[in-house]
């Protein structure tokens, strides 16, 4: 190895993804000071792919990334490559066999496993057997983390796991059961990424909204008492919550988004489907209107809320008269921001065992139909919400005479994003906030100058 190692994380899937990437890599650097930290794999010693295996397709970015990972280290770049995350834990020996020369794999656990990284770079290897976690070091875990983005935002991951029965889903397969850290660690970790420079901090978890429900006897979420502790941290500036289950967004929690000072007015509900029928099929909340009626209490509590939810189209059974009333639903709902995804099939989802699956071309051709119609609606309402006002915007990036960013009610990655003319008028960095004034929208940019 070099006299100072390189170390590469490839964080593939989600954000909830990203934020073990970087107490992963916090991990690393922290034991050894000297670490040169590589944002493209050819130049590390070490590189750790940290998988998703939610889909197939997931699972095949996994298996080709680690290929090309594996090219590198034919052609003398890389010594060490190690395999973590979710790909992992259900799929090991499938992994193997691909992969055979892996230096190490370890499954949703390797976070956890700090002797290990505190190794990782360091002669002799480290030890290669995998500890067991359980659910209270995942409770108190606390590591440093090194941001990998801009800085202008930050993702807290606040409990791992899910404990709903989705038919279509995995993640209780792969995760468990909802674990939820302490409020302690985790506003401890708030403190910690807003002295490191994040601007928003953005609670992530499988099911955010169930948070705490595995920490009291009542079995009842703490999200509310957990947001009214981060709001009071010092030198908070915005957080934000992203996937909350309809069921669990109460009046309560919603007054306190609404009410507070630094959350962000925007409600992230995945709703999945409207129909009744595939609702129930879905194992999620099925009683008729249920979308209509959770929309109508975020807006009657919180007038000004952006509201995003996700869907799946071609789900087992999906008749295309239920398809039809998913879009009529979806014209009336207006939410600012939907996405939706075409059914995959999962061997280990009970629906995969449904006999009556929807055709690929059906469900391809439901998924375009969707977002054409969302299109317009996004359009709509940012043509209402942002033409010729004045909007603060948080800086994600910046060029000598452009600015990139978001409004305050849109979530990084997924929602609009802002593109700002300067004109080489200000000298602004990620993480700050600039006011804009907007000249023209479509349904995922806004475009504007400065104010």
């Amino acid at each position: 190895m070099h006299r100072r190692p390189r170390v590469c994380i490839v964080s593939l899937g989600c954000a909830k993804n990203l934020a073990d990437s970087e107490a992963m890599l916090g991990q690393i650097v922290a034991a050894e000071r000297t670490a040169v930290v590589c944002t493209e794999p050819q130049d590390a010693d070490v590189v750790v792919v940290n998988t998703c295996g939610f889909l197939k397709a997931a699972r095949n970015e996994a298996d080709e990334t680690l290929d090309a990972v594996e090219r590198l280290r034919a052609e003398g770049h890389v010594a060490r490559i190690v395999a973590v995350g979710c790909y992992p834990q259900l799929w090991r020996e499938q992994i193997l066999r691909r992969h055979p020369g892996l230096y190490d794999i370890m499954g949703v656990g390797a976070m956890y496993q700090t002797a290990f990284w505190k190794s990782l770079l360091k002669q002799p290897p480290p030890s290669r057997i995998e500890q067991p976690v359980d659910p209270d070091t995942m409770r108190a875990f606390e590591a440093p983390r090194l941001l990998s983005g801009s800085g202008s935002y930050a993702y807290l991951k606040i409990a791992d796991g899910c404990s709903q029965r989705c038919t279509y889903c995995t993640i209780p397969q792969i995760k468990g059961p909802v674990v939820s850290r302490s409020e302690d660690t985790i506003l401890h970790e708030a403190e910690q990424l807003v002295q490191a420079g994040a601007t928003e901090i953005i609670l992530v978890s499988q099911n955010t909204s169930a948070y705490g429900v595995d920490l009291t006897p009542e079995h009842r979420p703490q999200l509310a008492a957990l947001l009214r502790e981060m709001d009071q941290l010092p030198d908070m500036r915005i957080l934000r919550v992203l996937y909350l289950y309809p069921t669990l967004v109460s009046e309560g929690l919603l007054e306190v988004i609404g009410g507070s000072s630094h959350i962000a007015h925007y409600v992230d509900i995945p709703l999945q489907h409207t129909d009744p029928g595939i609702l129930k099929a879905m194992g999620r909340p099925w009683a008729a209107g249920s979308a209509a009626r959770v929309v109508a209490r975020v807006r009657r509590i919180i007038p000004d809320a952006a509201i995003r939810s996700t869907f799946i189209v071609g789900f087992p059974g999906e008749t295309e008269e239920q398809f039809r009333r998913l879009l009529d639903d979806l014209r009336t709902l207006r939410l600012d921001h939907a996405s939706a995804f075409a059914y995959s099939r999962e061997a280990l989802a009970v629906s995969s065992r449904f006999s009556n699956q929807v055709h690929g071309s059906t469900k391809g051709r439901r998924l375009r139909e969707f977002m054409e119609v969302q299109q317009e609606i996004s359009a709509s309402v940012n043509e209402v919400r942002y033409l010729g006002k004045d909007i603060e915007v948080i800086v994600d990036g910046t060029t000598q005479s452009t600015v990139y960013g978001r409004t305050l009610l849109d979530a990084p990655d997924v929602d609009n994003a802002v593109a700002i003319r300067t004109g080489h008028r200000a000298r602004l960095a990620p993480g700050d906030i600039c006011r804009a004034h907007i000249t023209a929208v479509g349904p995922y940019d806004l475009n504007g100058i400065l104010a």
